[in-house]
């Protein structure tokens, strides 16, 4: 690897040290004093790295604050590599130093910051994969299917009730993976998006529903409906800045959560196999989906 990020980029590189290792391995190269992020995505995810890269670019150039991505020696945004007939991406990054986000401090900067994510790539015309029932129902309902689970109606019918209560929101860009880890904070405050491999045409109120969701994933609490109104309700108007939400977007806040975990239950069995839960979660599951209906009722009505 050394010898093939020397070859391709400008300046010499003296260290790469490894940070973390998942779809993608995450290095701290060292040129000099001077240090720089950089990401080797792996064959499983190559092609949607090139999206999310070309997303980067885009908005780097529109000057939206995001890490740069650094320019090989020929001007490309990455180096390709065939490994045994399977690709790699390499992206080198300038490196920010800071910190995770603290949403309970940085709620109102970061409603600014998503209007401007979205306004800005409303502008952005290359071709954005969508997201349509089957990946934020449908999945799950094919992993149910396969583990023949009992009460796969029920989901099923959950699943169906839902999607008809909001599939006719407002279309647009989706960063879908907009939590705290994702938005980064530099010394000076400034904010910076992070990681858009899961960019996509989807509802944009995803994306605030993801940041200002506190409800307990695993455990259900009555208290996660009211501390994620009250996120919601700082962030809005910032947000309405630069991104109008009709009252319909706004009403279905509360569904989009419900949505969510449709959807992150999935990903998180295709991530660890089909083995990874047992019936056991699957029912907590929907009991804490039953509640959630139970409780939005209650207090809309």
């Amino acid at each position: 690897m050394n010898e093939l990020i020397n070859r391709n980029y400008p300046m010499r590189f003296d260290s790469f040290e490894l940070m973390r290792e998942g779809g993608s391995m995450a290095y701290i190269a060292s040129s000099g004093n001077k240090k720089y992020f950089l990401r080797v995505i792996k064959p499983a995810f190559y092609d949607t790295a090139i999206n999310a890269v070309e997303i980067q670019v885009f908005l780097q150039e529109k000057g939206f604050p995001v890490p740069h991505v650094v320019f090989t020696k020929d001007s490309k945004p990455y180096i390709q590599e065939n490994q045994d007939g399977e690709n790699y991406l390499y992206v080198l990054y300038e490196y920010i130093e800071g910190v995770e986000s603290e949403l309970e401090l940085d709620a109102e900067a970061i409603g600014e910051l998503l209007g401007q994510l979205h306004s800005t790539m409303k502008g952005y015309t290359n071709e954005l994969i969508k997201r349509d029932k089957h990946f934020f129902i449908g999945r799950y309902i094919d992993i149910l299917r396969k583990k023949q689970y009992e009460k796969i109606g029920e989901f099923e019918e959950y699943g169906n009730a839902l999607w008809d209560k909001i599939k006719d929101l407002p279309r647009g860009y989706c960063h879908g993976d907009m939590y705290s880890g994702n938005i980064h904070k530099s010394p000076d405050g400034k904010l910076y998006v992070l990681d858009f491999d899961t960019s996509c045409e989807g509802f944009p109120l995803y994306d605030l529903v993801l940041i200002c969701n506190r409800t307990n994933y695993f455990d259900y609490d009555n208290a996660g409906y009211e501390k994620s109104g009250k996120i919601f309700a700082r962030l809005l108007p910032k947000y309405q800045k630069y991104c109008a939400l009709n009252q319909e977007e706004i009403n279905a806040f509360y569904n989009l959560i419900a949505l969510y975990h449709f959807a992150l239950q999935a990903t998180i069995i295709e991530i660890h196999g089909i083995n990874c839960v047992d019936a056991a979660f699957l029912d907590k599951q929907l009991d804490w989906l039953y509640r959630w209906q139970e409780q939005c009722e209650k207090l809309i009505s």
